[in-house]
């Protein structure tokens, strides 16, 4: 069945991967991937009922500054790296993946042409409030609507924010093709009953996969 409705990440679908581009940001503040990993946990892990959520998750459902997740993130690296280490002067505005994020041209074409087919468009997007330039970077008058989860409180692979865009959309989640680059976000959105597909670097086999549905 056609969907009604395809809906896209942002980043590593619109735009360059971020998860890539944190690993080159620590690679330039020379700050071992193992660090990071331990900052970050499990990314895509959804705090359970009673549980206290990850800081990042708070930081990307828009409860959290940016800036107050950095002097922690600072604090818990220097545990491990020597207090004279660049990271000592990590300040917020240092922390951002998308600074350098380049659209991804054949996926924004793909967006073109599931508009011109009268398909509705959508992005769902797990984001931080202070990397709001990515809006810039790509042509959001495309996407309506524009589901960011530093807005709405919520963050995928919550199942609630599926539905919240399928909401917004008009549609059911059966009705809806979702397109994402991370493991987990794919099984969220397949557990409310979207059909979903997991983008890769191979962007042309994402296309041809979304043309067979089309």
């Amino acid at each position: 069945m056609q969907p009604k409705a395809v809906i896209f990440d942002v980043g590593g679908v619109l735009l360059g991967s971020p998860f890539l581009a944190a690993l080159r940001w620590a690679e330039d503040w020379d700050i071992p991937v193992g660090a990071l990993k331990k900052i970050f946990g499990d990314y895509a892990r959804s705090p359970k009922q009673d549980e206290d959520p990850s800081l990042w998750n708070e930081v990307e459902c828009g409860r959290v500054e940016l800036a107050d997740f950095v002097t922690k993130m600072k604090s818990e690296l220097l545990r491990e790296l020597s207090p004279e280490h660049r990271a000592a002067n990590i300040k917020a505005e240092d922390f951002d993946p998308f600074s350098e994020a380049e659209p991804v041209a054949l996926m924004l074409d793909l967006s073109y042409e599931v508009r011109s087919k009268g398909i509705r468009t959508a992005i769902l997007t797990n984001n931080v409030k202070e990397w709001r330039q990515w809006r810039d970077r790509i042509p959001i008058e495309l996407f309506d609507p524009v589901v960011d989860s530093c807005e709405v409180g919520l963050r995928k692979p919550d199942p609630e924010i599926y539905l919240l865009t399928c909401s917004q959309l008009g549609v059911a989640p059966w009705e809806c093709l979702f397109l994402d680059d991370h493991p987990d976000n794919i099984e969220g959105a397949r557990a409310v009953g979207m059909e979903a597909l997991l983008v890769s670097d191979d962007f042309e086999a994402t296309v041809m996969e979304v043309h067979s549905r089309l």
